[in-house]
């Protein structure tokens, strides 16, 4: 199953934002800027833990299609 993340991070932290960028590119599909899609939710938990870490905010979804 695939899993949702989506994230802010604060403006000032450019190299954070740069890191998860590369990081997401080759791991996971890009549904709009901030928010990604992977079947990897070890992959994204430690993305969003470090986005966490550095005061930004991240949520993570389980995807479920209803229609």
């Amino acid at each position: 199953m695939k899993s949702i993340m989506i994230f802010d991070i604060p403006r000032e932290k450019k190299a954070l934002s740069v890191r998860m960028f590369r990081a997401l590119s080759k791991q996971a599909k890009m549904i709009q800027f901030s928010v990604w899609e992977s079947g990897d939710l070890d992959f994204l938990m430690k993305l969003a833990l470090d986005i966490k870490k550095e005061g930004g905010q991240a949520r993570i979804l389980e995807e479920r299609f209803i229609f």
